[in-house]
């Protein structure tokens, strides 16, 4: 399937909204690194993205420039457990610099950036076996740091807790999934819109029979209180065919997020949400074949800023563009899969992929394209939904790390806006809870949003101002600031996920934590039906 091509010229016939793609290989612009697994993300925080390779060897990164170019700096080192399966980023130690998590064959590692960027180190400690598959970054106990998710194919799948500092540790109580094996493809989505990120279990067992429990997807939905329950034959969304990859994108601009699955059996799925987070597969009105199967790779973007999601995959036609009206008409590319994002910042999202350079020829269609910064949310916004509106309608999209089955694309949110000059609103959905507005914004340029500085947007008191626990640091008494929560019930959690106390919060609007230990702790509560947690420190 992995094609080598030096000149790509795939154009397909305009509709009212498709504009032609097309794509030119312009390797000679980076360096001539070798790589088991890649990324184009920004790494220099400089609001341009990067291509980052990384092998046994070493690490290559060609740094995007400002007028095109790109400034190639090999960086010489043994990394003992190199990416051949996947690898996701994220700042987890929050110095500022891209961290990487590298899914390798028989072990789990984390690479670090120095305080300047300009050097790496590798955590291997880690040495439980476990033969990665898709490697993910999430924010899975919205305690404002990254925490990861790497799937096992011959056992159970391994969370890592982050401590605050950047330190990983393998934690089953972070999410609870089921002990088996065949785990290939992880993506965390807010499938359901209530607000939190739940996680898609995308699976496949060699040698399993149809029907063989192994074989099932899965659907982890989180509960808001810490835990998850699986759920995918209540929704629709436990396929027992062998899957590889599944991408989740809004493909009909209605507010939810649909599914394209690609199987190596059965047939394909594209299964359509109806806005109550049921889905219902429609794949054979989609023009889609559902039996192109054996693709590994599956993923999606806008790659003609028309407005609608393209499906990007390993299938005979490699690309197919979206007609805006739930069917998609496919186009050849002699390449089928990369990771995708603008590496020529023109507004056009372009493919990188074993040193090759695919810059999308772009068009005459708008865009606009946002990066967000978190403050109390982790810092690059992961696991946030950003929603924009113009003539053209309402796309949403999600920051995610690790999508598809093995690249890891940029965690800029990309949206074509069509013939669109204006952007009524951008509205951003933050993974602690918090939805700000930040009003029009101008097109065909890059946005860096920083949380706490749009219009806040709630109803109540509490949509509005939130909660805030203090002090914190405390030694004894931990208050809560927003008014009418006495008696309500609050349940206190250590880092492990262990529930050390229960207590209601007093007419003081506090509770007492004097007989805690000293370190660091969760405390729970459910507040106008929505599970929320603070995360606090006990002296």
């Amino acid at each position: 399937m992995k094609k080598s091509i030096l000149l790509v010229a795939a154009i397909v016939c305009s509709t009212t909204l498709m504009a032609q793609v097309s794509f030119t290989n312009q390797s000679g612009m980076i360096g001539n690194y070798s790589d088991t697994s890649e990324t184009a993300v920004d790494v220099d925080n400089d609001g341009l993205d990067d291509y980052v390779r990384i092998s046994s060897s070493g690490i290559g990164i060609d740094y995007q420039q400002p007028d095109g170019t790109f400034t190639s700096v090999w960086r010489a080192m043994n990394i003992q457990n190199d990416p051949n399966w996947s690898v996701a980023a994220g700042d987890l130690n929050e110095d500022g610099y891209m961290d990487f998590v590298l899914g390798n064959g028989q072990r789990v590692s984390f690479l670090y950036a120095t305080a300047n960027g300009s050097s790496y180190t590798e955590d291997t400690s880690h040495t439980d076996y476990i033969f990665s598959q898709r490697s993910t970054v999430a924010d899975i106990d919205l305690d404002g740091d990254l925490d990861a998710f790497v799937c096992h194919d011959v056992d159970l799948s391994h969370p890592y807790r982050n401590d605050g500092n950047g330190n990983m540790t393998e934690d089953q109580s972070l999410i609870n999934t089921l002990d088996r094996p065949g785990n290939y493809a992880a993506i965390w989505v807010d499938y359901d819109n209530d607000g939190d990120q739940d996680m898609y279990l995308t699976k496949c067992r060699g040698g399993a029979a149809p029907g063989n429990v192994n074989r099932d997807n899965a659907m982890y939905t989180n509960n808001g209180n810490g835990t998850f329950t699986e759920n995918a034959l209540d929704i629709g969304m436990r396929d027992n065919a062998q899957s590889w990859a599944t991408v989740f994108e809004d493909f009909d601009n209605d507010g939810d997020f649909d599914a394209f699955i690609v199987n190596h059996d059965f047939q394909n799925r594209f299964m359509i949400n109806d806005g109550a987070g049921n889905f219902t597969d429609i794949i054979g009105s989609t023009g889609i074949n559902p039996t192109d199967l054996g693709a590994w790779e599956n993923q999606a973007g806008d790659f003609n800023n028309d407005g609608y999601v393209d499906i990007f995959s390993e299938m005979s036609r490699e690309l197919y563009l979206n007609n805006g009206d739930l069917t998609f008409t496919g186009i050849n590319l002699p390449f089928d899969e990369g990771s995708i994002a603008d590496l020529n910042n023109d507004g056009y999202l372009d493919v990188a992929n074993d040193g090759n350079l695919y810059i999308n020829d772009g068009g005459t269609n708008n865009y606009i394209k946002i990066s967000l910064q978190g403050v109390e949310s982790n810092i690059h916004g992961i696991g946030a939904r950003v929603t924009v509106v113009s003539d053209l309608g309402t796309q949403i999209r999600e920051i995610r790390s690790g999508q598809g089955f093995s690249h890891m694309s940029s965690l800029t949110a990309h949206f074509g806006l069509g013939s669109d000059e204006t952007v009524e609103s951008v509205t951003v959905q933050w993974p602690n809870g918090l939805t700000e507005n930040v009003g029009e914004l101008d097109v065909n340029t890059m946005h860096v949003l920083v949380e706490g500085e749009g219009v806040v947007l709630g109803t109540t008191a509490f949509e509005t101002e939130g909660i805030t626990v203090y002090p914190n640091p405390t030694t004894e008494v931990l208050n809560f600031s927003l008014a009418g929560l006495e008696n309500t019930p609050v349940t206190i959690l250590d880092t492990n996920g262990r529930i050390v106390m229960n207590t209601v919060i007093s007419q003081n609007k506090d509770i007492n934590v004097s007989n805690l230990n000293a370190g660091a702790y969760f405390v729970q509560l459910e507040v106008e039906n929505k599970a929320v947690n603070y995360k606090f420190v006990k002296k």
